[in-house]
């Protein structure tokens, strides 16, 4: 996607041409290799994380793409950085993540001198945004809103359907046992991850899930901690792969992705969490690679949280800010040593807002 405002910035699209003063920004990788079927005889400039970066990296060099480290400006993720674009204006940036493997990435842009933001870019679902409220910095970013929220809106008006992991996790056990059989799970090349991990949480799958060569290669460029997964003396209960390396063996037996019921695309109560957090003067839907016909029109109920006049007083901010420093929030992230510990959650009536909203 390019934004309108600033043609030269491109949003989780590879660019089949090199343009010096493109800058492309990628937040997640989700079906990216749709886009490199065809690969460039040169990548133009990508901004992005370092997990991020050395997955795509090992991918397109498993593929033999012309590609290096020194075609990635690494940023660090949750931390503000400039940009000067080619007719000489200067922007601030900062990547944020959305979970704890940091593969799914929201982008913020807005002027140097600060204020409102410009965009409030997110084209994933974002499990735990709770992740980003121990960063003051995001705070303080979104404390006066957005003028444009940049959504997928693929999911919006489908319904909510909660996931229970601990219920999916002991499915997965039962169906083991009846048919004496790995489970093996066929997942695509990215965006998976996160729903593999919470399965490992659970206390049925914790320590019996073997992670395949190429996932696990690919898994490891996210992160190091391998601790929820198999371990010596557990029995196997499941196997995961990428659908491109799968080999099936006697021993093993398909288990449908379909029925793990999780999705890189945003269901529509994610979406209804960034909009309430963010109160958008404008929402739009993302156009994706190569899309063809009309964009998703934004429903009702999103619309209903756009705010023509977001406006938080400075005291306000400055207030929460120093709150948030007297009792910081500590930020989730992989604790190696940490002992780990299974509670069983309460069940949550969920109930359709259609009623309400639309």
């Amino acid at each position: 996607m390019r934004l309108k405002e600033y043609p030269t910035i491109i949003l989780d699209t590879i660019p089949k041409l090199y343009e010096r003063q493109i800058n492309v920004f990628i937040t997640h990788l989700y079906g990216i290799e749709a886009q490199v079927e065809r690969l460039p005889k040169k990548f133009c400039k990508m901004y992005t994380t370092q997990p991020l970066a050395n997955q795509l990296l090992e991918y397109l060099g498993s593929r033999g793409a012309n590609i290096s480290s020194e075609d990635f400006h690494i940023v660090p993720e949750g931390k503000p950085f400039s940009i000067r674009l080619s007719d000489g204006k200067r922007l601030e940036i900062m990547l944020c993540a959305g979970n704890v493997l940091a593969n799914s990435l929201m982008l913020l842009i807005r002027r140097l001198r600060g204020g409102r933001l410009l965009y409030y870019y997110s084209a994933v679902q974002q499990d735990d945004l709770n992740y980003l409220m121990g960063n003051t910095t995001f705070q303080e970013w979104i404390a006066l809103g957005t003028e444009e929220l940049l959504l997928n809106l693929q999911a919006a008006h489908q319904p909510f359907d909660h996931i229970d992991f601990e219920q999916i996790a002991e499915q997965i056990s039962k169906f083991f046992k009846e048919n004496d059989k790995v489970p093996v799970i066929e997942v695509p090349q990215f965006g998976y991850e996160l729903l593999i991990r919470k399965l490992a949480e659970t206390s049925a799958l914790f320590g019996h899930i073997k992670l395949l060569d190429s996932f696990q290669n690919s898994y490891r460029c996210l992160t190091s901690d391998l601790r929820y997964f198999h371990r010596s003396g557990y029995t196997i209960s499941l196997a995961v792969n990428h659908k491109s390396s799968i080999n099936i063996h006697n021993s093993e037996i398909s288990y449908p992705l379909s029925k793990l019921k999780w999705s890189p695309v945003p269901n529509r109560i994610n979406l209804i969490q960034i909009c309430s957090l963010l109160r958008p003067l404008h929402i739009s839907g993302i156009v994706g690679y190569h899309e063809k016909g009309n964009v998703t029109p934004v429903p009702e109920f999103l619309k209903n949280f756009k705010c023509s006049n977001a406006i938080v007083s400075k005291t306000q901010v400055i207030q929460e800010s120093v709150e948030s420093k007297l009792c910081p929030t500590k930020r989730r992230r992989d604790y190696e040593n940490e002992p780990i510990l299974f509670t069983k959650s309460k069940k949550l009536a969920y109930v359709d807002d259609d009623d309400d909203i639309n």
